[in-house]
């Protein structure tokens, strides 16, 4: 199956939606001079300093984080926002890329991690359909075999995931299934082999134990939500200039922040104190202070157990050393912090659209400088 031209498959109609048509250059223009009431003329200037300097933004950048806000936003601030396509470079600048193939490889990553001592969503089966074998971990290539798992005892609900993707794109939950078919969260009944054939294809993917929140995120959501650190690992420790709260919406069962309806919220990163809420559309933000579905207080609250979110931070960073610039989403459980992913590296684009601060700040610029990247 060429699954780039399959109208089924579940990463392609992600990424098909991520990728769908933007807005105009005339569009972002016309929205940031209602919005600020700044002349046009003006603003294109300003966007031509900031794409000329440092921080290399681009025109929907500049509008979406909001950059043109000049009562919220000196020039100052506005120089330390950076464009989401200079973080390979910097990333190769700061990490041994060769590491990047433990780090991106869900299921190799997870044995890593889990070997540490990290806890990491169990892994109850992978689907591939290649010759690589898992050790370990049931696999999954036919029809057949996959109708078994799902039909054994506690295999559902579960969560399936590429192993290798990006953004969340082809995440569903399946929550039933019988000898004919399985019921998947949002999209309904599918036979098995449609399933397997058209909706997966030769993407491999984790099958993995469906984890559940700690009580206090029922208040906003009822799919797992997760906390993007980002760290900067020097010889002087662990140092996180950003952690992100992201929450799920009603009819979403991934926290991404490209899915509508989701919503992102800067967090102190020494008390997990939520700083912000917001969501996204294609020109910008919204801010709130109570969660826009549920109308709970939201800014203010305090993520509970943070101090152990911050030590698995410390212990998993530590083991991923190579990786000296790098991200997790954290999930708080029941009974504490599961490390979901880690990545070598991380977007700038999420920190900035959460916060409406730029990414550059001091500690950061200084480490990437002295890691090597010197175009800042």
């Amino acid at each position: 199956m060429n699954e780039a031209s399959d109208s089924r498959h579940m990463v392609t109609l992600d990424r098909r939606d991520f990728f769908d048509e933007k807005p105009s250059s005339s569009d972002y223009l016309r929205h940031a001079a209602k919005t600020s009431g700044r002349h046009p003329i003006a603003l294109a200037r300003e966007f031509l300093r900031l794409r000329r300097g440092r921080g290399k933004l681009t025109l929907p950048e500049y509008v979406q984080y909001g950059v043109y806000d000049s009562e919220r936003i000196g020039a100052e601030e506005q120089s330390r926002f950076i464009a989401n396509d200079q973080h390979w470079p910097i990333t190769h600048a700061c990490c041994d890329m060769t590491f990047q193939s433990v780090t991106e490889d869900k299921w190799l990553c997870s044995h890593v991690l889990a070997g540490g001592g990290i806890s990491v969503p169990q892994t109850l089966a992978v689907i591939d359909r290649s010759l690589r074998s898992y050790p370990g971990t049931r696999k999954i290539s036919t029809a057949t075999e996959l109708r078994e798992f799902l039909n054994g005892p506690d295999a559902v609900p579960i969560f399936a995931k590429e192993n290798r993707g990006v953004c969340g794109f082809g995440a569903v939950v399946v929550q039933q299934a019988d000898a004919k078919g399985i019921d998947i969260r949002h999209h309904g009944r599918i036979e098995y082999e449609t399933f397997l054939d058209e909706r997966i294809g030769d993407t491999p993917y984790l099958l993995q134990r469906l984890e559940c929140n700690h009580a206090w995120f029922d208040r906003y959501t009822e799919a797992l939500a997760t906390v993007r650190i980002c760290i900067l690992l020097s010889d002087d420790g662990v140092k996180i200039p950003f952690a992100i709260l992201k929450l799920p919406s009603q009819g979403q069962v991934v926290d991404n922040f490209w899915r509508p309806g989701n919503v992102a919220c800067d967090v102190c990163p020494e008390t997990g104190t939520v700083w912000t809420a917001r969501t996204k559309n294609a020109l910008g933000t919204t801010d709130y202070r109570e969660h826009p579905e549920t109308g709970l207080p939201l800014v203010g609250e305090r993520i509970p157990m943070w101090h152990r979110v911050l030590a698995l931070v410390e212990q998993a960073a530590c083991m991923l050393e190579p990786a000296r610039y790098q991200s997790m989403d954290i999930a708080v459980g029941r009974d504490g912090p599961i490390l979901v992913e880690a990545n070598t590296g991380g977007g700038f684009d999420l920190p900035q659209l959460a916060s409406g601060r730029g990414f550059l700040r001091d500690e950061v610029i200084a480490f990437f400088q002295d890691r090597g990247y010197s175009r800042l």
